[in-house]
């Protein structure tokens, strides 16, 4: 019995005195700063331009083609206005293509698809209030009057500047 004690009392004194193989280990910690700074701004595309099929001269009714303007805000806009310069080729109040020849083709741009609101040489697409992230989505219509024209490859391509006021 004694050398069990012994046994035991040396079985112990080896667990006391024994450095621990497993220890926990150390933990630190910090902070991760995040910051953002989303600016008060909007964005203006013209994703679907006007594009006319052929135009048949010998048509008596308009050529037409419709198009979009969006504008996309981080925050809501009260006042906002649109406006559509004349292009290149302007004159006397009228938007006109124009071919290698320089002729010219007569066209219009309306906010319906009656063609009944034309849209001015900087005049308004739209003026009032834009709602804040979701796209503000404005439909522009174009009419080649009905006309006889000369054949041609008619352009007025990146010369109708789109204006955005907020």
């Amino acid at each position: 019995m004694k050398s069990k004690f012994c046994l035991a009392l040396l079985g112990l004194g080896l667990t006391i005195g024994a450095p621990l193989a497993l220890q926990a280990a150390e933990v630190a910690s910090t902070t991760l700063s995040v910051t953002a700074t989303v600016l008060d701004s909007c964005t203006l595309t013209a994703p679907a331009g006007l594009v006319f099929a052929s135009v048949n001269t010998g048509a008596v009714t308009n050529q037409t083609s419709q198009g979009t303007v969006t504008v996309v805000c981080t925050a809501a806009k009260p006042s906002v206005t649109v406006k559509l310069e004349g292009g290149d080729n302007a004159a006397a109040g009228q938007r006109n293509m124009k071919n290698v020849a320089n002729d010219l083709l007569p066209y219009i741009i309306t906010t319906d698809v009656g063609h009944a609101t034309a849209v001015a040489i900087s005049g308004n697409l739209f003026a009032g209030a834009l709602t804040a992230v979701t796209p503000n989505i404005f439909s522009v219509y174009g009419q080649i009057p009905a006309g006889t024209y000369p054949a041609g490859i008619y352009t007025d391509t990146d010369t109708v500047r789109v204006t955005l006021n907020y």
